[in-house]
């Protein structure tokens, strides 16, 4: 195989080689970690954008997130205002797996994928 690259002209990112080495991720997990990865910090998105970006369905979505928060590449942290009451969820991406003591930042609590 012969592969044909083209100079970044500009905004582009690099991507390390070892995210594709876990072959426990699908090409789809792959590519939706990718991508959340080029995404700035603090950037809103949902399941369903991310599936009408590429014409995937929100299911093969959301079976990618939940596949990249299995294999801790992706973790949900939920938090509770103390004036609204109201709950929000916040994701983090990470490269690698993270490690089950990794700080969580300025959140409180890491709430489990449900079944």
């Amino acid at each position: 195989m012969r592969v044909h690259r083209m100079a970044p002209l500009r905004a582009f990112a690099a991507l390390a080689r070892f995210r594709f080495g876990d072959r426990r991720l699908s090409w789809g997990a792959v590519g939706v970690l990718t991508y959340l990865l080029g995404l700035p910090n603090g950037s809103w998105i949902t399941e369903r954008i991310l599936a009408a970006q590429r014409g995937e369905g929100c299911m093969s979505v959301v079976a990618s997130l939940r596949e990249l928060e299995e294999r801790r590449y992706l973790r949900r942290v939920v938090r509770r205002d103390a004036v609204t009451r109201q709950y929000s969820t916040t994701c983090e991406v990470f490269e690698r797996p993270y490690e089950f003591d990794a700080p969580v930042g300025e959140l409180q609590k890491v709430r489990p994928l449900a079944a």
